[in-house]
């Protein structure tokens, strides 16, 4: 994920820090806009798409863990870094309880604000890599549902036909024995007859033979 891709809103009533902050965030290529308190912040997430919300702690009106709180209601895939003066582990627990990305005490350098910004980047863009993959895992998932069921269906369907062609086959196949059986019945009666036949004629024979020999 590129930097030039990323929107980042930086929330801070102090107008010297947030002017310093504003020019080094976009010095390092990231998209800014600014809000000088929690109010303002809220209003500008409403109107647009941010990726990365930098904002102090201790503000009049809207402080930075209230802001915090409305953020993850409105869009809880924005990541927010708070910056306080006040660096207590109660305190950065708390932040991180509620939902921030991460924490930078003041003083800091801006280094340390850009590794951290660096870091939310790829947070961001492991999430978005992550979504695109369960898209397409769910895509697929759905090609793979709607060939089972033309499997199936087709299944059923050559299983219909190929039960229906071993019983055409039985049918032949009995018609066939059934035919052959008869034509060997029909051999064996011929054979049957002829031998009848002959032992017939040999009896005449021979009774004609008798009947000369007396003579």
């Amino acid at each position: 994920m590129g930097t030039d891709n990323i929107k980042v809103l930086i929330t801070d009533d102090d107008g010297d820090l947030r002017e310093l902050l504003t020019e080094a965030v976009r010095n390092w290529g990231y998209v800014v806009s600014v809000a000088r308190d929690g109010d303002e912040a809220l209003r500008r997430l409403r109107m647009d798409r941010y990726d990365i919300v930098i904002s102090d702690l201790m503000m009049p009106g809207m402080d930075g863990l209230t802001l915090l709180g409305k953020i993850k209601e409105l869009d809880n895939d924005i990541l927010v870094i708070i910056i306080t003066g006040y660096a207590t582990i109660e305190t950065a627990v708390k932040a991180i309880e509620v939902g921030a990305y991460d924490y930078i005490a003041k003083p800091f350098r801006l280094d340390e604000l850009m590794i951290v910004i660096k870091n939310a980047c790829e947070r961001l863009r492991l999430v978005k890599q992550n979504k695109a993959l369960l898209d397409e895992l769910r895509g697929a998932y759905g090609e793979i549902s709607v060939l089972k069921n033309s499997l199936a269906r087709a299944g059923l369907k050559v299983h219909g036909e190929a039960e229906g062609e071993g019983e055409g086959e039985g049918e032949a196949e009995s018609e066939a024995e059934s035919e052959h059986a008869e034509r060997g019945k029909a051999r064996g009666r011929q054979q049957r007859g002829g031998t009848l036949g002959e032992r017939d004629h040999d009896a005449k024979t021979a009774d004609a033979c008798d009947r000369d020999g007396r003579r």
